[in-house]
């Protein structure tokens, strides 16, 4: 989710705190990752300095979700969000390096850091302690706007070109059938299959295509454009390959199927209208290009 749409997500005096708590606690969901780690805080989005090699940015390759959690020493306060990031970019390189500098530890340079964005969807910030102690809990702007897990994978899948080939092919499909008429033997089960192999040829090979597309932009080898999703925190690497591949395995069954049953010449036409014999190749031509984002 881009900044601009985030205004005022985290309350300004949670971004007062913060800027001058020091380290915050930092861990993913599967608990993998702790660590404290410097911040610089924004109203939309936290930025974390973590070092690349580290165990956080290691699970955030395989979990997007993250906790973290300020305490002040007197007990004064207490803040604990629970969020959305990724595994972050090289603070050198990145796109907004200049505005991020100022905020690492004196004497640090910034060859030897990742940023790692967090976007808080829930808070939970308590002030003093024991029967006087205030709380305030509840989702953030970005927790309330948040789509459902089945919307993202849906978009996710289907996101780019994908998304006007699979409309095509859906509509192909639903047309040639309804010609084919009560004699086709087997109509409705030939048309679940052709669209199983259809979709899931399509779905399967995009969500992969992102999962590296999110690689080389980390790398700053490509473009936030070619990491939907991933980019925003919404998914990792590890969760898309692995629902690409079972969308992929799923889309070449059906399409053996589909041979099995009804022969060679419909799975051929299945293959040809879903179109993922022309977008693949021109996915992977675009991200062996490697054109990054220009920098601000």
């Amino acid at each position: 989710m881009k900044a601009a749409e985030n205004i005022m997500n985290i309350p300004t005096e949670v971004i007062r705190i913060l800027a001058g708590h020091g380290r915050v606690r930092v861990a993913t969901y599967a608990h993998e990752g702790a660590a404290l780690v410097d911040v610089a805080p924004f109203e939309d989005i936290l930025h974390f300095f973590v070092q690349p090699d580290s165990s956080t940015v290691s699970a955030l390759l395989r979990s997007s979700r993250m906790v973290v959690t300020a305490k002040a020493e007197d007990g004064s306060y207490q803040i604990r969000m629970e969020g959305r990031a990724h595994a972050g970019r090289p603070l050198a390189g990145h796109p907004a390096a200049s505005v991020l500098e100022p905020w690492l530890p004196e004497g640090q340079s910034r060859t030897r850091w990742t940023v790692v964005p967090f976007v808080a969807e829930e808070i939970e910030f308590v002030r003093g302690e024991g029967p006087k102690s205030q709380r305030n809990a509840g989702l953030t702007r970005a927790g309330q706007e948040r789509p459902s897990s089945t919307r993202l994978w849906i978009r996710a899948a289907f996101s780019g070109m994908s998304g006007a080939l699979a409309v095509f092919y859906c509509t192909v499909a639903a047309v040639w059938f309804g010609i084919q008429g009560y004699d086709f033997v087997g109509r409705p089960w030939a048309l679940l299959l052709s669209l199983m192999a259809g979709l899931g040829l399509l779905g399967g090979v995009r969500l992969l295509v992102i999962a590296q597309g999110f690689v080389q932009w980390r790398r700053l080898k490509a473009s936030r454009s070619d990491a939907p999703f991933l980019s925003d925190g919404y998914m990792s690497p590890y969760e898309v390959r692995l629902v690409g591949g079972g969308a992929l395995f799923v889309g070449v069954l059906s399409l053996v199927s589909v041979w099995a049953v009804w022969g060679p010449d419909l799975s051929w036409r299945v293959f040809l209208v879903s179109g993922v014999w022309l977008c693949a190749p021109a996915w992977v031509l675009h991200l062996a290009m490697g054109r990054p984002e220009p920098r601000r």
